[in-house]
């Protein structure tokens, strides 16, 4: 059985994936629903579900802090005491409002959350990681504005806003941005990225962002590297990818080895966010298969030194 988190759509309310055939608020995009039609023909059941506060007008608002890692966990529970996770991170988690990746998040709660299943392992597809880095990123935005940067900062302030009220989000994101939450609470992903390319943003982010001490605890909340997994890792990434560049996924890699975790890194040359699902499909199915046999996973993580 695999627990499917699906990636950041928006935060309004037709925005949900379970609203729409192709599990996405645009028509054109088809990249998950492949993939999970791939993971059914090759005989394995996938469980999955809206993250809390999608689907249901106005319930954003009151949007828990354990949103996207809770329905991952519960989708696995009830499916069968025998379960892997699968998860495609696109921009940023916790609830497609703000958070740390749902699948890894799971992997290190898994053996305490639910000791009775057999947990086999997480797929991680071009998770997001480093938010201080684009914390930082955002406040040094100049013209021409990145906007893809900047529909990232907006959800990182719904976010980080309904992680703690005092937060404000002129703390986290520009004025002129900020101006915009009221549309991007209502605007799925490629709709605020439109709507955002004719603003003519002068500014993204607040470069005081770390300043305020409750914002950084939820930034530092956001770091998917926390703990030790309860099983291993199959970490994937496209070279092209603009929303999850390569070199953080790098980094992400670097982290999780050094605390212990058996990590197989894979770097797809010609795959970008989208299209890193389809072109790593192969090397998903061979390691799905090889856990289920029981074989030893692979790590791609140096040998760490002797003290």
């Amino acid at each position: 059985m695999i627990s499917w988190g699906h990636g950041a759509t928006g935060v309004g309310p037709v925005c949900a994936p379970s609203r729409h055939a192709n599990l996405y608020p645009s028509s054109d995009q088809y990249a998950e629903t492949d993939m999970i039609e791939h993971l059914v023909q090759d005989g394995y059941a996938v469980v999955g579900t809206d993250y809390p506060g999608l689907g249901f007008p106005d319930t954003v608002e009151n949007f828990p802090p354990d949103g996207s890692r809770e329905p991952v966990r519960d989708r696995r529970r009830s499916g069968s005491a025998t379960g892997v996770d699968a998860a495609r991170a696109a921009v940023v988690r916790r609830g497609s409002l703000a958070g740390r990746d749902a699948a890894l998040e799971v992997g290190e709660d898994a053996a305490r959350w639910a000791p009775g299943l057999r947990f086999l392992g997480t797929v991680a597809l071009a998770p997001p990681s480093h938010f201080a880095a684009v914390m930082d990123e955002m406040g040094a935005a100049r013209p021409p504005v990145n906007v893809g940067l900047a529909v990232l900062g907006s959800y990182i302030a719904v976010g980080a806003h309904l992680y703690s009220p005092r937060i404000r989000y002129t703390n986290v994101l520009a004025p002129q941005l900020a101006a915009q939450i009221p549309l991007a609470k209502k605007l799925c992903a490629d709709e605020l990225d439109i709507y955002l390319n004719n603003v003519q943003l002068q500014r993204v982010g607040n470069p005081n962002w770390a300043r305020n001490a409750t914002l950084r605890r939820f930034v530092d909340s956001l770091e998917p590297a926390k703990g030790r997994s309860a099983g291993p890792i199959l970490l994937l990434q496209g070279e092209r990818d603009q929303t999850v560049p390569v070199e953080v996924t790098t980094a992400l890699n670097k982290e999780l080895c050094e605390i212990g975790d058996v990590v197989n890194y894979r770097i797809y040359a010609v795959a970008n966010h989208e299209s890193v699902l389809s072109a790593s499909y192969k090397d998903v199915a061979a390691w799905l298969r090889d856990r289920l046999q029981g074989q030893p996973a692979p790590s791609t993580c140096q040998p760490r030194a002797a003290h």
